[in-house]
């Protein structure tokens, strides 16, 4: 009986080791990359791949050759490939083709078939592959693709330079897991002219992303070429061209009769009052934050988005703040962590004031700060596409009312003044709502006129520090928290729990402190050809190259 059980289960373990050795995977890729200082950089795959007991003839390669920067513009990058050969410097049959952006190399005979290991060495140069920013330039690429559907064992990846650098001259991040992710589960090797980067097991559809920082200078400005439109692309824009000078009084009349369509819709049906002393609710019962509320009742965010949401946090328990000395303002964490909980620009924020083990940071650090500038960009289109998720508009009101703002710039361009000032004084305020949101609308009109307004008989609420606190972030929002300030200024004997130093009215030195530093952040977060840094909101699959592959 024994004996029978010992049996069964050595069968087993053959049998389950069968199976694995049947499975396609890759043992492991080794990524060298040669920075060089014409601008091109020299790449190097070297794939060791299992077929198992598969019969294939090879394996293929797909390498993305289109890049697309932050605002949708698509550029070319210029791929040669200069050899393919295995471990003993054989070379392979391979073929080459072009679509759908992605160059495809096809490696191995088609009358031959193989199993077992075989290593691919695959040597080619890439022109564009590098980003200029104002203080540094960058290689920010995928070493694996997600588009492998087959497990890599351990990955190694080696950026070289043609010389050496100083101390704290280069500089390296690399980002794992699924498209999108941030997790770190890898090791990054520095040296003067040598930076690596190693990871273990890629699952299928996972990807390896580096970036590496290195001094202006060292490299020529090589950038990646702008896609240049297809034949048919241009005869569409032909057209396009034809049909925009025929609306050239068309646009402009349909676009006011859009406008006093949503107006007279508001007019018919708001219920709006002079005084309302709660943040407005969607039609589901959920509490708008300041910056929802602010674009709500002006289909704008205002200049005090990001410091009115940073005292929204702060009220939360999320954020402490302290004035140490005129315009310097101390950010630390506060005793709530649930940043789950949070919409999601209000989460990047968080994570762009506190990055990884970070606990304390001043206004002054985060002027230097680009992902807190970027994080400041993005943080009221992300509020708009909350509020078209939630159903108080139909469309994301801050995209449509930026989409406006550009009409009305190529309006100006081509001299159609009329469509111009219709596009920036009446598109703009026009983002269509449907009927359930209107009441949301008109508590947010609402609490702005009781914000604005310095009417006496309101001064009756001015008495509790928790009705302060609990509206002040929406009056910020508002661009209005001097008004607020000044009519509070009897209550300010003590401060609240999340704010230290002289008395709260000097949160109106904070917001402008606040505003000058993400402005200054992101004004230096694109590339000169408008891309984002891997320094700052990377990820993983977001670099350049990448791709995947497999066997045929």
């Amino acid at each position: 009986m024994r004996f029978l059980r010992k049996l069964l289960v050595v069968s087993i373990i053959l049998f389950s080791s069968r199976v694995v050795l049947a499975e396609e995977l890759i043992h492991s890729l080794k990524f060298d990359a040669q920075v060089n200082q014409d601008g091109t950089v020299n790449i190097t795959e070297t794939i060791l791949y299992d077929f198992g007991s598969e019969q294939r003839h090879g394996i293929f390669r797909n390498i993305p050759y289109k890049k697309v920067n932050q605002d949708e513009k698509s550029f070319i990058m210029d791929i040669e490939v200069t050899g393919i050969n295995d471990e003993r410097g054989k070379p392979y049959t391979y073929s080459k083709t072009k679509t759908d952006g992605e160059l495809t190399i096809k490696i191995g005979d088609p009358n031959k078939t193989i199993t077992g290991r075989h290593a691919y060495i695959i040597n080619y140069t890439v022109g564009g592959a590098l980003t200029y920013f104002d203080s540094f330039d960058e290689f920010y690429w995928n070493a694996v693709g997600s588009g492998w559907g087959i497990p890599i064992n351990t990955v190694l990846a080696n950026v070289n330079f043609e010389q050496g650098f100083g101390v704290g001259e280069l500089d390296g991040v690399c980002y794992t897991g699924p498209v999108g992710s941030t997790a770190a589960d890898c090791t990054v090797n520095k040296s003067a002219n040598k930076i690596s980067f190693e990871t273990g097991l890629v699952r299928p559809r996972e990807a390896f992303t580096f970036a590496v920082k290195f001094p202006k200078g060292y490299a020529q400005i090589l950038e990646p070429s702008p896609d240049k439109l297809s034949f048919l692309a241009t005869l569409l824009l032909i057209l396009l061209a034809v049909l925009a000078v025929s609306f050239y009084i068309a646009l402009p009349l349909f676009l006011m009769l859009k406008w006093l369509k949503e107006k007279k819709h508001l007019k018919d049906n708001a219920r709006i009052v002079s005084a309302w002393f709660s943040p407005p609710k969607t039609a589901d019962g959920e509490i708008l934050t300041p910056v929802e509320t602010a674009i709500t009742a002006d289909v704008t965010a205002g200049d005090k988005a990001v410091p009115a949401t940073i005292i929204s946090l702060a009220q939360r328990g999320y954020i402490k703040i302290t004035h140490k000395d005129k315009s310097e303002f101390i950010f630390s964490r506060g005793v709530n962590n649930d940043i789950e909980s949070l919409r999601k620009y209000e989460k990047d924020l968080y994570k762009a004031i506190f990055p990884d083990d970070v606990s304390e940071v001043s206004a002054k650090e985060l002027r230097k700060s680009e992902r807190f500038g970027l994080a400041g960009v993005s943080l009221a289109p992300s509020a708009g596409e909350f509020l078209k998720k939630s159903g108080v508009f139909k469309s994301n009101p801050v995209n449509t009312s930026g989409a406006y703002t550009v009409l009305a710039s190529v309006s100006l361009f081509v001299a159609n003044i009329f469509l111009a000032l219709v596009s920036i004084i009446l598109g703009r305020k026009s983002p269509e709502r449907p009927n359930n949101s209107i009441q949301t609308y008109s508590e947010a009109v609402s609490l702005k006129n009781f914000l604005v307004s310095q009417d006496p008989q309101f001064d009756f609420q001015a008495q509790e520090m928790m009705f302060f606190e609990k509206l002040l972030p929406f009056a910020t929002a508002f661009g209005v928290e001097d008004v607020w300030l000044k009519r509070f200024k009897d209550l300010f004997n003590t401060n609240p729990d999340w704010y230290r130093g002289d008395d709260v009215t000097r949160l109106a030195v904070m917001n402008s402190v606040v505003n000058s530093s993400y402005r200054s952040a992101s004004g230096s977060s694109g590339s000169s050809s408008g891309f984002s840094s891997g320094f700052s909101g990377g990820s993983s699959g977001g670099g350049g190259g990448g791709g995947g592959g497999g066997s045929w």
